[in-house]
């Protein structure tokens, strides 16, 4: 089990874990634009993000990726 601040255990899998809190918009304002927007968390890091669209949301979960490979040793 990997918790915040701890390395993943030896041989474990190297997935990463994010919480999702989606905001959804009321039916009668709803525009497709819109359909995606939140706040997302790395759960090892702590560290968390608004976002108003997929590329942001995307932005994010790549950018925790490079951090995770920088510190256990991997290419940038």
């Amino acid at each position: 089990m990997t918790t915040v601040g701890n390395e993943p255990p030896a041989g474990g899998s190297l997935a990463e874990t994010f919480v999702l809190r989606l905001w959804e918009p009321p039916h009668l304002v709803r525009r497709e634009a819109e359909a995606l927007r939140g706040v997302v968390r790395h759960i090892r890091s702590g560290r968390s993000t608004t976002f108003a669209d997929g590329e942001s949301l995307l932005a994010f979960l790549r950018a925790e990726g490079r951090a995770d490979e920088r510190a256990i040793g991997g290419q940038p």
